[in-house]
């Protein structure tokens, strides 16, 4: 079970409205294209995708918790939702997607293997030209000490909801998401820190 599911409900409850970060790439898709949402929680990003651009049954959505993708299949008929494990290949096959999209989800990758072969399986699943786009959190400085102090330089660990549970989240720069992408096979079209709350990331499939 995903510890997501323990507090599922009131977690989508908070994962209603859009993202100002989804206008960096919302823009840029076009009539057709199959997008896949990794992460995709209750599927929030779904109903910011018009379907004359995306229609049912050509979004894909994956998460840990099958409480989350509950919400999701409730709210998106017609769409595709699975639970996966981000260690384990994706279950698609190669050149499938225009799109892929990670929204906050990078940073719960806890080694740089596993951040490699996330980005790698994201280069294999899209189409030649396609896009990744993705979010993470900039972890905030208030919990500097108390990691560093421990021992702590990537890997911190914050308290995470109304009950203070402690999450580890892995610390990650626009800087450096620029540099995995691009050994990935990306070019990279923009990174940057978005309204001083999350990096983003956009990359394209040469």
């Amino acid at each position: 079970m995903s510890e997501y599911d323990a507090f599922a409900e009131h977690f989508s409850q908070t994962r209603q409205k859009a993202w100002k970060e989804f206008d960096v790439f919302l823009p840029l898709i076009q009539k057709g294209d199959r997008v896949l949402d990794l992460g995709c929680g209750n599927a929030r990003l779904r109903q910011s995708l018009p379907e004359e651009k995306v229609p049912r049954g050509h979004y894909f959505g994956l998460d840990i918790s099958q409480e989350l993708l509950t919400f999701a299949r409730r709210s998106n008929p017609g769409d595709h939702f699975f639970w996966h494990d981000f260690q384990k290949k994706l279950p698609f096959g190669s050149d499938n997607f225009e799109w892929v999209v990670a929204i906050a989800a990078f940073h719960h990758l806890l080694s740089p293997s596993d951040q490699k072969f996330f980005l790698a399986e994201c280069h294999r699943v899209l189409k030649k030209g396609g896009h990744l786009f993705l979010t993470t959190w900039k972890l905030p400085q208030k919990h500097f000490w108390s990691n560093i102090l421990h021992g702590r330089w990537k890997n911190w660990i914050i308290p995470f909801g109304k009950e203070k549970k402690p999450r580890t989240y892995r610390k990650v720069s626009d800087t450096e998401l620029k540099k995995l992408l691009r050994k990935a096979g990306f070019e990279v079209e923009r990174a940057e820190l978005f309204e001083g709350r999350n990096y983003i990331v956009l990359g394209k499939k040469k």
